[in-house]
């Protein structure tokens, strides 16, 4: 048998223990009962803050629209048919409180919607799968929730050869993309090529880590199903973090290199993640809105962990229920994975579009016994996948010159964690480049008045 050659990127990146052993031979299961509530926040992350257009009393359906976009943002739809309560503000998991329509079962309301599907979706011009895409309501979800139709737009005078569908899920735990590929192979290869004819790209790469081969074929059994559609080929990469970074999968995939500060779009690529995929396909085909996401409840704090379909804003306890609770001892609450996560407060908040993991931990935490002064042992530039210098920042942040932290890469640190990974010293490397990067920002605003 022939060795497979692996892809992968340069200098940097790390070996940790992925976890994904627990979910990973698990199928998605769909959340049951679905919820009693949802909680639908009005403003997610990027885009002004949508507008409602029903009000409280009102019945609706599930997959109808409740409130209207602002300007660069998405609508919102009802993922659950009830009666609309009122809109109140409440925790959110990364604006700290955002407005929220509430939505609760009723027994009397209409049923779900139905999508049909346009049979001509295949002639579908271009202003109107932006269209449909943007009236799904679709974002990045692979983590970012960037509205999908603004990405896939392009900035005038830019040019696209190839779109890249990340397939590698490099964060440890998480294995919602790898289900999603193996259970819905067609519709991500369907949304990759739709994706590359909006934006002209010639070929199609989906990066997949050596740890998910066993998706590598439905996906290509799925591109030969159409004879003449646009290449698509299935990339394997080596099992290294953070190999699912933007920059870093271009380069494994393509040799190309992003130059710094710059999007993958200066290299003529388009990254894309495989849900994200998914969803633009069924809402080009069919005008279906993203009213789910495919969650991966895990970690060492969670009794039964599983790959969850789930409704937009269930909240995240009826989810660890649902996976047989928590465990004792566990400490630790991260929306997405515990490299690259958020860390949650509670759970009394919901499931937003780029939520793709629940992440419970257990034990203590990485800086409850202190950290340590700096050994300039040089690890963290080793780990460091865009070759920056964590222990440079950490040190000016530490002596309250953070003003100085510019040159050694604080604005351009994208926060994977390889550096805080590898310390001896257990020094918070990367909560140093948030720091800097947060006053750097604020400095450069004053200066632009």
């Amino acid at each position: 048998m022939q060795a497979i050659q692996l892809r992968s990127f340069g200098k940097g990146g790390i070996h940790v223990d992925s976890g994904k052993e627990r979910t990973a031979h698990k199928p998605i299961e769909p959340l049951v009962p679905p919820p009693r509530e949802v909680w639908l926040p009005l403003v997610e992350s990027f885009g002004a803050t949508a507008t409602e257009i029903v009000k409280k009393g009102d019945l609706v359906a599930r997959g109808q629209k409740v409130a209207e976009a602002g300007p660069g943002g998405v609508p919102v739809h009802a993922s659950l048919s009830g009666r609309v309560k009122p809109t109140v503000k409440r925790p959110h998991p990364t604006l700290v409180n955002a407005p929220m329509m509430v939505i609760e079962a009723a027994a009397d309301a209409p049923p779900p919607l139905a999508f049909p599907g346009d049979p001509l979706w295949r002639d579908c011009p271009r202003d109107e799968m932006l269209a449909r895409i943007r009236e799904a309501g679709i974002v990045g979800l692979g983590g970012a929730a960037f509205p999908t139709f603004r990405k896939l737009a392009l900035p005038e005078g830019t040019t696209v050869d190839t779109v890249v569908i990340n397939g590698s899920e490099c964060e440890p735990f998480l294995t919602a993309d790898f289900r999603t590929m193996l259970a819905h192979p067609l519709e991500v290869v369907e949304g990759a090529r739709l994706m590359a004819r909006l934006t002209g790209g010639g070929r199609v790469l989906i990066g997949i880590e050596a740890d998910k081969l066993e998706a590598r074929e439905p996906l290509e059994r799925a591109a030969a199903e159409i004879p003449g559609g646009l290449p698509v080929e299935v990339v394997p990469c080596e099992v290294r973090y953070p190999q699912g970074a933007e920059r870093q999968l271009v380069t494994s995939l393509t040799g190309r290199v992003v130059p710094a500060r710059a999007l993958p779009l200066a290299v003529g690529v388009l990254v894309q993640n495989v849900a994200t995929a998914q969803a633009v396909y069924e809402a080009v085909r069919y005008r279906r809105p993203l009213l789910d996401r495919v969650i991966t409840v895990t970690g060492p704090g969670i009794l039964d962990p599983k790959n969850v379909l789930a409704p937009l804003g269930t909240p995240l306890s009826q989810l660890v229920s649902f996976c047989g609770g928590m465990a004792d001892g566990t400490t630790r609450l991260v929306a997405g994975g515990p490299m690259m996560g958020r860390a949650l407060p509670r759970l009394d908040l919901p499931l937003l579009k780029g939520m793709n993991g629940l992440t419970l931990l257990t034990g203590a935490g990485p800086l409850e016994g202190g950290y340590h002064p700096c050994i300039q042992c040089g690890r963290c530039i080793e780990a460091c996948p865009l070759g920056l210098e964590p222990d440079q920042v950490s040190v000016r942040v530490e002596a309250g010159r953070t003003l100085d932290t510019d040159p050694f890469g604080a604005t351009d640190c994208y926060e994977c964690g390889c550096c805080t990974y590898v310390c001896p010293a257990e020094r918070p490397l990367l909560q140093f480049m948030q720091i800097a990067k947060s006053a750097l920002r604020r400095a450069r605003q004053v200066k632009a008045g």
